[in-house]
C-alpha cells in the first residue's frame, strides 16, 4: 500500500534522472525503456536517409537508460536500420551504482517497424505482406541477420539476460527468430540447457498480425469506405431497377405489347 500511495503522488511532469531512478523491477518502466530503444532504432535509419550523423539524434533515446550502441542491423540489399542490439554502458554508471540494477537486461535486440519512405518502403511493405499473409517471415533477407544477432548476443551475456523487442513489423522479427531460436534445440540438449533458452524476455508491441501500420490502415479504411458506398449504391439501383422492370412488364402485359430481343425471344408477351 505505502508502495501504491508513493506511485499515485508521482508528479506528472519527470525528467530523465528521475525515471532512471525508478526500479527496473516495475514492468512498466520496463516497458517504457524498450519503447524508448525501439524509438532510437527508428531514428538510427531516419537520420540515415538524412544523411545527417544518426548516432548522435539517437543517442537521447538510450543514454538516459545507461546503455549504449553495439550493433546496428543492417539490410545488405539497401544499407537501411532495421534493428540495433543496445548493450549496458557500464562506463555510464552514476556513482551510487556499482553494478547493473537487478532486472535490466545486459543487452537489448530491439526492431523498428515500417517506415513508408521511398528508401525503405519496397523492403518494409514486402516483409509486412509475407507477415500478414503467411503470420510468419521465412524468406525475408533480413530474417538470417538478425537470428545470428540474437545468437551471438545469447552466447555472450546468456539468454536470462538478453531482452528482444519490436513495434509493428520489428515486432514480427523479434517472435519470429524467438520461435526459430526455440526450434532448433536439439534434442539432446540437456534440460538445463533448454530451461535457459526458453528464459528469453519479449516485448512486442503492435504486432502486425493485429493491426496495419498507420500509412496502410489509412488506405484500407477508405477503401473500405469506398466498397461500402459502392455496395450501398449498388444495391439501391438494382432494387430500382427491378421495381422499373416489374412496372414495364405490367404495362405491357396491360397493353398488349410484344417486345423482342436480339436473338428474336419473347421477353413480355
Amino acid at each position: 500500500m505505502a508502495a501504491m500511495a508513493t506511485h499515485d503522488n508521482l508528479p506528472c511532469s519527470t525528467s530523465w534522472r528521475d525515471l532512471t531512478h525508478t526500479s527496473w523491477r516495475d514492468d512498466d518502466y520496463r516497458r517504457m525503456v524498450m519503447a524508448s530503444l525501439i524509438e532510437a532504432v527508428y531514428l538510427l535509419e531516419l537520420e540515415r536517409q538524412e544523411r545527417r550523423d544518426a548516432a548522435e539524434v539517437a543517442q537521447q533515446w538510450w543514454k538516459p537508460f545507461s546503455y549504449r550502441l553495439a550493433h546496428e542491423l543492417v539490410d545488405e540489399r539497401d544499407g537501411s536500420v532495421f534493428g540495433a542490439i543496445f548493450e549496458w554502458d557500464h562506463h555510464r554508471l552514476r556513482n551510487d551504482e556499482e553494478v547493473r540494477p537487478t532486472g535490466a537486461p545486459s543487452a537489448v535486440i530491439a526492431f523498428r517497424g515500417t517506415l513508408l519512405r521511398a528508401p525503405t518502403i519496397r523492403r518494409d511493405v514486402e516483409d509486412e505482406l509475407r507477415l500478414l499473409a503467411c503470420n510468419s517471415l521465412l524468406g525475408s533477407a533480413r530474417l538470417d541477420g538478425a537470428l545470428r544477432a540474437l545468437r551471438a548476443t545469447i552466447d555472450r551475456f546468456g539468454s536470462e539476460n538478453v531482452c528482444l523487442c519490436g513495434h509493428s513489423l520489428g515486432a514480427g522479427f523479434a517472435r519470429q527468430i524467438g520461435r526459430m531460436l526455440m526450434a532448433s534445440r536439439q534434442p539432446q540438449q540437456q534440460p538445463q540447457t533448454q530451461q535457459q533458452q526458453a528464459s528469453l524476455e519479449f516485448y512486442l508491441f503492435n504486432a502486425p498480425y493485429l493491426s496495419l501500420p498507420m500509412g496502410v490502415r489509412r488506405v484500407v479504411r477508405t477503401t473500405d469506405c469506398l466498397l461500402k458506398t459502392l455496395r450501398t449504391g449498388v444495391a439501391a439501383v438494382g432494387r430500382w431497377h427491378g421495381k422499373a422492370l416489374k412496372n414495364v412488364a405490367y404495362a405491357n402485359c396491360v397493353l398488349g405489347y410484344t417486345r423482342l430481343d436480339g436473338d428474336g425471344r419473347r421477353l413480355f408477351d
